[in-house]
C-alpha cells in the first residue's frame, strides 16, 4: 500500500466520520452508507492482495537459501523423460482421486526436473484435495510468480478460493483460464469449476451452460455430469437432469460415478439434490 493511497483512504475516512457527526438528509444517508461500504471493500480487497503477495515473498527467501554457496559450482541433472512419466502418473492419480499417490508422483517429477512448473502446480492440486490448502497455495503462488499464465496453477488457486468460500475471487481465476487458449486439461477443469462456482452463486443457467461445455470437452468427466444434473434440476429441467446423471453413472473408471447414482436414487425417492457442493 503506497503512502499516497493510504492518505486518500484516510481523507475519505475523515470525510465520512465528520458527516456522521451532523444530521443527515434522507437522500444523504444512502450516499454515506454506500461510501462506507465502498471504502471497506476497497481496503479489504487491498489487504487481501498485500497478504497474498507477502506470502509469496517467502518463496524468494526459500530460493535464496537454495542457492549454492559462493564460489561453488552447482551440478544439476535433469531427467525430463522421467519427470514427464511421473507427471502423467500424477495426472492419472488425480483423475482417480488418489490424492496421496498423486502427491508422491508430483514430488518425484519435481525432483527429476527442478525447473518444471507443471509439477508443483499439480502438487498444489493433490495437496488441495487433502485439505492442505495453505501448502497448496504456496506451491501455486510460487509457480505463478515464475509463470503468471500457468493454467494448472491458476485453476488450483481458483478451486482453493472456492473451497474457502471466496467465490468471486475463484471465478476471476477460473475465468482467466477457461476463456483463453492453452493447456486443454487446464481449460477443461477451469470450465468445470467455474460452472460449480456459478452453482454456488445460484446462477443456474450460466452454471448449466458452463458444465455442458465441460462435459463436451471431457465426456468422461463424471463429476461434470453430476453437477450439470444439479444445475438442470434447479432450473426446473428435471428430466434432463436425470439424463445427465444417467450418462455420468455410465462413465467407466471414475471415482465420481457414484455421485451420479446417488443423485438418481435421491431424486427418485422424492428427495432434492444438495444446493451446494461444499455444505
Amino acid at each position: 500500500m503506497t503512502s499516497e493511497l493510504l492518505a486518500s483512504y484516510r481523507l475519505e475516512y475523515e470525510r465520512l466520520s465528520s458527516a456522521l457527526l451532523r444530521p443527515l438528509a434522507p437522500g444523504e444517508r444512502d450516499d454515506i452508507r454506500a461510501a462506507i461500504i465502498a471504502l471497506f471493500k476497497d481496503v479489504d480487497a487491498l489487504l487481501g492482495d498485500v497478504t497474498t503477495f507477502k506470502e509469496s515473498i517467502r518463496h524468494l527467501v526459500d530460493g535464496f537459501k537454495a542457492l549454492p554457496a559462493a564460489g561453488a559450482t552447482a551440478t544439476v541433472r535433469y531427467d525430463h523423460i522421467g519427470a514427464s512419466t511421473s507427471l502423467e502418473r500424477g495426472w492419472s492419480d488425480l483423475a482417480g482421486a488418489r490424492w496421496a499417490s498423486a502427491e508422491a508422483h508430483c514430488r518425484e517429477a519435481m525432483a527429476r526436473d527442478p525447473g518444471s512448473t507443471d509439477a508443483p502446480a499439480l502438487l498444489g492440486w493433490a495437496l488441495m484435495h487433502q485439505q492442505r490448502s495453505d501448502e497448496a497455495l504456496q506451491y501455486c503462488l510460487h509457480v505463478l510468480l515464475r509463470d503468471p499464465e500457468n493454467g494448472l496453477a491458476r485453476v488450483a488457486l481458483g478451486v482453493i478460493s472456492l473451497h474457502k468460500g471466496i467465490t468471486g475471487e475463484a471465478m476471476e481465476h477460473l475465468s482467466r483460464v477457461a476463456g483463453r487458449p492453452g493447456d486443454a486439461r487446464a481449460i477443461l477443469y477451469a470450465t468445470y469449476w467455474l460452472g460449480v462456482a456459478y452453482l454456488e452463486r445460484e446462477m443456474d443457467a450460466d452454471a448449466a451452460e458452463l458444465l455442458r461445455r465441460a462435459v463436451t470437452l471431457g465426456p468422461n468427466l463424471a463429476e461434470g455430469w453430476a453437477d450439470l444434473g444439479r444445475a438442470l434440476w434447479f432450473r426446473g429441467e428435471k428430466d434432463r437432469a436425470r439424463e445427465a446423471w444417467t450418462t455420468g453413472a455410465g462413465v467407466r473408471h471414475s471415482p465420481f460415478v457414484e455421485r451420479n447414482g446417488t443423485l438418481l436414487a435421491l431424486t427418485a425417492a422424492g428427495g432434492v439434490p444438495p444446493r451446494s457442493a461444499f455444505r
